[in-house]
């Protein structure tokens, strides 16, 4: 009989298919419900040891024998500080050891309750992975303790070999043995590139991801075609990809395919380079059956979409290369079924931040940098198609909205043969504003400030109602402006209040006459948010309509 304690069934669930077949088990009572289901499997070889400090050499020295990692498991409180020799040890002379802690409920930590310190992160330095396996009370915390556990359990096999260490807290009352076998658990593996075909040819429903790339490898016209003939391809702006081939607005066309539409639904997402933008299609994959493939790297785990199964360390360009040469792939996938019935360049939208992102993108067609600022705008960018010569640039390694301008203005620094263009909102500009007091400050820059008085992304917040109190203090509601200040920065500036005005200044806007712009767009929040609705309304999935 095995522990109901969820995250200890996950923990032996995964120690069993990870292979470890080695444990010293050293006695006390908080470890019980993991030493009692440990124990219980003839194909882990199990020795006790009563003394901590000798238990952890005891199992270097089968680490030293056998050549394989070996787990050492203890209680809670001194017993675990007992093995701090031979962690130092285990590291400095690089040996796979496994570190089993069981912990108490995290509420009484430092309370001055028995056998409590802070266990968490107590080897510090010498320990190549910590981890806490928190206790299970909903499906979030299921996949976070497997995700954790998997991330240590891999660590623990990579070279250079070095200590793992994994909390198990465990809540009273633990001497609760109901589960007559453990469950079924994901299991994530590393896989190398050159088997990566093996896989792709046991699927018949297959996404390509590809996330953010700004600075790596980019791909060429004939990539780009080997990849849409083999696979149905997501790219984002920022994934610096643009084919007409490819999927893109991932909030629009994620969100619109129902429970219905299950030939849209891939069996295979392989992910490929850094961050998406899309909330809907993490939604959407999170949602489905599928398998999920992360290439990077430098091999950690990212399970973004809740799916993974395989991790394979590659850089983009030799993922790339690989992928293009693989033949005989059959997809069932169609990329086509995911498009919009309308173009959306082709949509009426009125006066607004969306609409007049619309006007903007639609007319740069010359090569150019673009920077899309954090939120909003790197979201309504996402429906309008780019030409290929166009890099795009946004700050999604937190979404942060501090520091857009400044990235923006350096950016246009150290490339000023070329046009930089950043559309940003309020809140982003005013909060780095002083990226323009800037003595470096080249005469290729173009600043499109959309400015309606406050944060709009936080005022369109679905099912979000606030009062007339609080309202202020969550869209920051302001009275500001950006023009002064961008003309004591040395700015020639443009106020639009319309689409007239914008199409009567937008020319000579773009107009590369070595001068710095600034374009201050005034827009009401409550109509950009009506303006949005009428948006996304002109817009069907052609595939429900087929």
């Amino acid at each position: 009989m095995f522990t109901d304690k969820k995250n200890v069934l996950e923990l032996i669930s995964l120690l069993k298919a990870h292979s470890i077949e080695h444990a010293v088990l050293c006695p006390g009572s908080r470890d019980i419900p993991i030493v009692q289901g440990i124990s219980q499997f003839s194909d882990i070889s199990c020795y006790s040891v009563t003394d901590e400090r000798s238990a952890g050499f005891f199992a270097l020295g089968i680490i030293l024998s056998l050549k394989k990692p070996c787990a050492v498991i203890v209680t809670s409180g001194s017993a675990l500080l007992n093995l701090h020799p031979a962690v130092a040890e285990a590291f400095y002379r690089q040996l796979p050891l496994l570190i089993i802690s069981a912990d108490r409920s995290a509420a009484w930590i430092g309370q001055m309750d028995g056998q409590t310190v802070h266990q968490t992160d107590v080897f510090h330095s010498l320990v190549k992975y910590s981890g806490t396996l928190n206790e299970i009370k909903d499906d979030t915390d299921k996949w976070m303790c497997n995700r954790v556990c998997n991330e240590a359990l891999l660590a623990l096999t990579e070279r250079p070999f070095a200590p793992v260490h994994l909390n198990v807290p465990i809540g009273d009352p633990f001497f609760s043995f109901k589960e007559n076998c453990l469950p079924a658990v994901r299991v994530i593996n590393r896989l190398l590139l050159r088997d990566l075909d093996k896989v792709i040819f046991k699927h018949r429903k297959i996404m390509l991801v590809l996330g953010q790339n700004d600075i790596d490898y980019r791909l060429s016209e004939s990539e780009k075609e080997d990849l849409a003939q083999r696979f149905t391809v997501y790219c984002e702006h920022i994934g610096n990809a643009h084919c007409s081939k490819f999927i893109y607005a991932g909030d629009g066309i994620f969100q619109s395919i129902t429970n219905h539409n299950t030939n849209l639904h891939p069996d295979l997402v392989i992910s490929l380079g850094g961050h998406i933008v899309s909330k809907q299609l993490k939604q959407f994959i999170r949602k489905i059956e599928c398998t999920h493939i992360a290439i990077n790297d430098d091999g950690k785990i990212y399970d973004v979409f809740t799916q993974l199964r395989y991790v394979i360390k590659a850089s983009f360009q030799d993922a790339i290369n690989y992928l293009c040469r693989i033949d005989n792939i059959k997809n069932d996938l169609h990329a086509s079924k995911f498009a919009f019935s309308l173009d959306p360049k082709k949509t009426v939208i009125p006066y607004s931040q969306i609409g007049i992102t619309k006007s903007v993108l639609t007319k740069l067609d010359f090569p150019c940098c673009l920077h899309l600022a954090n939120s909003s705008t790197v979201r309504y960018a996402s429906y309008f198609k780019l030409p290929p010569f166009i890099s795009v640039y946004s700050n999604r390694g937190v979404n942060g909205i501090e520091g857009s301008l400044s990235a923006a203005v350096g950016a246009a620094c150290a490339i000023p043969d070329l046009l930089h263009f950043i559309l940003i909102g309020d809140l982003s500009f005013f909060y780095d504003m002083n990226a323009l007091w800037n003595v470096q400050l080249k005469q290729n820059l173009r600043i499109i400030l959309f400015n309606n008085s406050g944060g709009e992304i936080f005022a369109a917040l679905p099912g979000l109602t606030l009062d007339e109190r609080s309202g202020k203090f969550v869209t920051a509601e302001h009275q500001a402006k950006g023009r002064l200040w961008a003309q004591e920065c040395g700015f020639k500036t443009y106020e639009v209040t319309d689409n007239d005005g914008f199409l009567k200044i937008f020319d000579e806007f773009i107009r590369n006459d070595n001068t710095n712009k600034f374009m201050e767009v005034i827009t009401d929040k409550t109509k950009d948010i009506d303006a949005l609705k009428i948006f996304k309304a002109q817009l069907k999935l052609k595939a429900n309509l087929d």
